[in-house]
């Protein structure tokens, strides 16, 4: 399990310092997420798809290969959940996470796209080996995850035909076997999450880690599945496995007396789970590096922008026109009265987050004097947090600023 923690108190200051000058990277991190990510074009280039336009989704109707893909893999405009509602469904794009989720539950290992498959598989390992990236759902290579694996199993266990039932013993065979123990405590306390081969060679592990092992694992056997989480109360969200058959694979049992329905458990696709090791690696000595690469790999999820966002107000550096275009994605691409209309376990704490990403934006609009900016912000803040003092408070501070 892994506790959620809100970011909102260090916000609510009226008074940071500012450096003259700009000193943001050539291509930021706010302008880089209205694009693909660079990892998701390998998927692109192997799938048919091409972003001609370069706005980060492929429209029907403008030659990039929609069309062409659901004739041939079927239809992945579904939709895809982020902050805890669905978006995007059948609305004649391909998101990110669409295409990537699309491609873990439906193409990789059938017969009939086997090639795409072994393109996609060698192209994504030498992308990440070549970028030095964390290997969350990877193994090395010098194999430590499969040397480990070996030594619980024998040699040869990923080279059977096995059904799920099968699979999901040799599963728990070979967690008996590595002596792997739950990990307590919030993660951020403790370096963030492991890599794959750190997970194996410490023996331990949080849900998020175990799940990401249990991907690897199903993997060598040629098994789809997907990582998928869910909150369990107001402040404990939980990962496990989830196959292709809807079967849902926890090593230790934390969420069996939640009784979770089905429909709860999203999915947290490979590219996603980059997002997860970066968002809690909040001890790490490149800090905004961590934060900027979390938002480049889960860009719809409200606390990565906030984060971010929050990390850029607190620096001694003007940030001003990065906060301005990572709030202004985050408008244009999230429906926020859908966000916050939206009732489950965690609804307070979606609250707070977009708050933060409100209350960050309006401050920035205030000091880059957008008026127009500012009073659309002072708007929706006084419409969504209506009889909320504090922030009543900071909206007329930086109307006066």
């Amino acid at each position: 399990m892994k506790k959620i923690t809100a970011i909102l108190t260090t916000l609510l200051t009226f008074t940071f310092p500012l450096s003259a000058q700009e000193n943001t990277p050539v291509i930021p991190v706010s302008r880089q997420i209205y694009s693909f990510s660079p990892l998701a074009l390998v998927y692109l280039n192997n799938l048919g798809l091409i972003d001609t336009n370069n706005n980060g989704v492929i429209d029907s109707g403008a030659d990039e290969g929609y069309e062409g893909f659901i004739a041939k893999y079927g239809n992945a405009d579904t939709g895809f959940y982020a902050n805890f509602v669905l978006f995007g469904e059948a609305n004649g794009k391909l998101e990110e996470p669409e295409i990537i989720n699309y491609y873990y539950l439906t193409i990789r290992f059938k017969p009939e796209f086997e090639e795409e498959t072994a393109a996609i598989e060698n192209a994504v390992s030498a992308y990440i080996y070549a970028n030095n990236m964390p290997l969350v759902w990877l193994d090395d290579e010098q194999g430590t995850v499969m040397n480990a694996v070996n030594t619980a199993l024998g040699e040869g266990w990923d080279r059977q035909e096995v059904t799920e039932d099968e699979a999901i013993a040799l599963f728990n065979r070979a967690m008996r076997g590595m002596g792997i123990r739950g990990r307590t405590g919030v993660p951020s306390s403790y370096g963030g999450y492991y890599t794959l081969p750190e997970f194996v060679t410490r023996r331990e592990g949080y849900c998020v880690e175990i799940t990401q092992f249990g991907f690897w694992f199903f993997s060598q056997l040629k098994l789809n599945s997907v990582m998928v989480e869910a909150d369990l109360t107001s402040s404990i969200l939980h990962m496990v496995v989830k196959l292709s058959s809807g079967r849902i694979v926890d090593y230790f049992g934390s969420s069996r007396r939640y009784n979770v329905p089905a429909d709860r458990w999203h999915i947290t696709n490979p590219l996603q789970s980059l997002g997860y090791y970066y968002e809690w690696k909040v001890n790490a000595p490149n800090i905004q590096t961590m934060r900027e690469q979390a938002v480049l790999y889960d860009k719809y999820k409200a606390y990565n922008i906030g984060a971010l966002m929050s990390f850029y107000y607190r620096s001694r550096t003007n940030y001003n026109t990065n906060i301005v275009e990572l709030g202004e994605y985050f408008l244009a691409n999230n429906d926020i009265d859908k966000i916050l209309q939206a009732r489950h376990l965690s609804s307070s704490l979606i609250r707070e987050q977009v708050q933060v990403i409100l209350m960050t934006l309006l401050a920035s609009y205030s000091r880059t004097g957008n008026r127009a900016g500012f009073e659309n912000v002072a708007a929706l803040l006084g419409n969504y947090y209506r009889g909320d003092n504090e922030v009543r408070d900071y909206v007329e501070y930086y109307r006066n600023f």
